[in-house]
């Protein structure tokens, strides 16, 4: 290199510096490469040099160790991207299906609510006291005003069910808070459905879908709200004829809310993990009560999309526009959340 035109900078020759290095005795393979600037230095996964065998059986050993028996349900089971793929394979280990299970139905247990609970999140009157013993209003006719009353209250009740439900299951409260939002947010509408034709199965129809008149300014918002109403009905006929079960339902809304496929999540694999779980398990419960039905859980994953024949805007009009207005639905859910 000819020195003659770099006297000033003759201190910054990498050849001599390395020249030097080497002379020096250190080791070539330590020399790094030229520097980037931090904010444009990429770190190439293929330059990482990780032992995935031991990694994994490092993960299995915990996941299965007597000290994390609780791995699944006590802490979230993906902790780093080194390990995604061992802590991702819950569903092999009974115990943990087992424990899932029982968090789903601890969760159902947990979201029943007092008539206070309600109160305190959404402003509701009402002057039926006999309302509050069932999941439905009783009242003579469903077009009075004072029904009208208890169906848009209920409506009320079976939403921040769903959310309570939710918030009450462990691995849903260890996703990112963001992503816990998101998902409710779009999953909001299917898991309300579900939680009303849960409750009503009993009956001979959904008494959230005897709706009184709507009215003009209401109409002027909806699109055929009685055809709306027909096709509920109908979607609520189909849960009646296979007679889905509580433990069935609450496999069902796991599955709905555990969608991976769902926008800016921070954490779909664990998402997607979840959702596999919900539906492994939905599949073993089948199995175990319903032997002789080998259709049924394609049945109950074919009823899904239904939830979808009525939009969640069109949901939202018909049974939440009287009683919270021009409130967005998503401010009213994390408000439910929150609380």
């Amino acid at each position: 290199m000819n020195f003659n035109n770099l006297l000033a900078h003759r201190n910054q020759c990498q050849a001599c510096r390395l020249k030097k290095c080497l002379q020096a005795g250190m080791n070539k393979d330590a020399v790094q490469n030229e520097r980037q600037p931090r904010s444009t230095a990429h770190v190439s996964l293929d330059s990482i040099n990780v032992d995935t065998k031991k990694e994994h059986l490092a993960t299995t050993q915990e996941l299965t160790s007597s000290d994390a028996y609780s791995s699944v349900i006590c802490r979230p089971l993906v902790t780093s991207s080194v390990n995604t793929s061992a802590a991702m394979q819950p569903c092999s280990n009974p115990n943990n299906n087992h424990r899932f299970m029982v968090s789903l139905l601890t969760a159902e247990t947990c979201a029943k609510l007092e008539p206070e609970d309600v109160e305190e999140n959404i402003d509701v009157t009402t002057n039926d006291s006999e309302r509050d013993r069932t999941p439905f209003g009783s009242c003579t006719s469903p077009y009075s005003s004072s029904c009208s009353e208890s169906v848009y209250e209920t409506a009320a009740r079976l939403l921040f069910m769903s959310v309570k439900w939710a918030k009450n299951l462990p691995l849903f409260a260890h996703l990112p808070f963001r992503d816990q939002v998101i998902l409710l947010e779009e999953a909001w509408s299917e898991m309300f459905l579900l939680c009303a034709i849960q409750w009503s199965l009993p009956m001979d129809s959904c008494p959230l879908l005897s709706l009184p008149d709507v009215s003009p300014t209401q109409q002027t918002k909806t699109s055929l709200p009685t055809a709306d109403l027909q096709i509920l009905e109908e979607v609520f006929s189909r849960f009646k004829a296979l007679a889905v079960d509580p433990t069935e339902f609450a496999c069902l809304k796991a599955i709905v809310l555990f969608k991976p496929e769902t926008r800016s999540l921070k954490d779909p694999e664990q998402v997607e993990n979840l959702q596999d779980q919900s539906q492994v398990l939905l599949g073993q419960h089948i199995h175990s009560l319903y032997p002789n039905q080998s259709a049924r859980f394609g049945r109950l994953l074919l009823l899904l999309p239904s939830l979808h024949f009525v939009s969640s805007e069109k949901v939202e009009q018909l049974f939440f526009h009287r009683t919270i207005g021009s409130t967005p639905m998503e401010k009213l859910l994390c408000d439910m959340f929150k609380n």
